[in-house]
């Protein structure tokens, strides 16, 4: 969420901020375009790689004459919070926040919150999370990112019913924004599959429907980041464990895990695994 997240699809969204708040002076708007590419770019290409440490020393691309812009707060927070480093992610991503609402750009404002939220997920301050999901829907409710967060928060705070209702609307959303390229949204629907995977898991124990769920979202993966690749089969890791499956959830960690190991969601795997193997120790 952590589109944390933070991801790769709420950079590649983030890019037209800066066009929006320049793009009316005709005279720059050539050199204005070649800067707004040379910095996605540079910012892009190590992020979807995982290297996050490239990425975050890319984000000085998005200054402006020297000072820092709205991108280039939320690239170095959420690049920052791969690293796994909260207590900074957290402070960027706020000023990024910030900045925004004085553009009045609603969409962006809620991707920002979306990311924030799940720093704060990860950090276990769920109620603040909640606040974060829940001002992001209510900023911009076309997007699916933060009805997928909820389900998320819900799943982790062991409320599987509700959890399965938010996953499903967040479908819903993301099927009926038609305003993304169709990669984005094949991978944002990746994400929200994968998401309503565990929680009919967690609701139902219905093995086959997890299963057949489970495909569509790893068939969605495709050349994407490694991030939302990594999310996708952590999730799916977490929805196999739920029904009992070890053994194929093992494959989905392990597969999260190589797809992302300097990130979030391959360390959030490792330590699956491990605890995994630990139960099966104790018996």
């Amino acid at each position: 969420m952590y589109q944390f997240l933070l991801g790769a699809l709420a950079i590649a969204v983030a890019v037209t901020i800066v066009s929006g708040v320049l793009w009316g002076v005709s005279k720059r708007t050539r050199s204005v375009r070649k800067w707004i590419q040379a910095a996605n770019n540079s910012v892009m290409g190590p992020y979807r790689r995982g290297d996050y440490e490239q990425a975050l020393q890319a984000t000085e691309a998005w200054r402006l004459n020297g000072e820092v812009t709205s991108p280039y707060c939320y690239f170095r927070g959420s690049n920052l919070a791969h690293l796994g480093r909260l207590g900074e992610a957290q402070v960027w991503l706020r000023r990024s926040i910030e900045m925004r609402r004085e553009e009045k750009e609603p969409r962006h404002i809620a991707i920002g919150l979306t990311t924030l939220g799940h720093v704060l997920l990860r950090a276990e301050r769920y109620e603040e999370a909640r606040e974060c999901f829940e001002e992001s829907i209510k900023l911009f409710p076309k997007r699916g990112s933060g009805y997928r967060c909820m389900a998320e928060l819900l799943l982790l705070r062991g409320n599987a019913e509700d959890a399965l209702r938010w996953a499903n609307s967040g479908i819903e959303h993301e099927k009926a924004d038609h305003t993304l390229s169709p990669e984005l949204r094949k991978t944002n629907l990746g994400e929200q599959l994968a998401t309503l995977a565990w929680a009919t898991a967690a609701a139902t124990q219905n093995r086959s429907a997890v299963s057949r769920i489970v495909d569509d979202a790893v068939g969605s993966i495709g050349a994407t980041s490694a991030s939302a690749g990594a999310q996708i089969h952590y999730h799916a890791g977490r929805a196999f464990a739920e029904v009992g499956d070890v053994e194929t959830s093992a494959r989905h960690y392990e597969e999260a895990a190589r797809l992302d190991p300097r990130g979030n969601w391959g360390r959030a795997a490792v330590a699956a695994l491990e605890d995994s193997k630990e139960r099966s120790a104790r018996g």
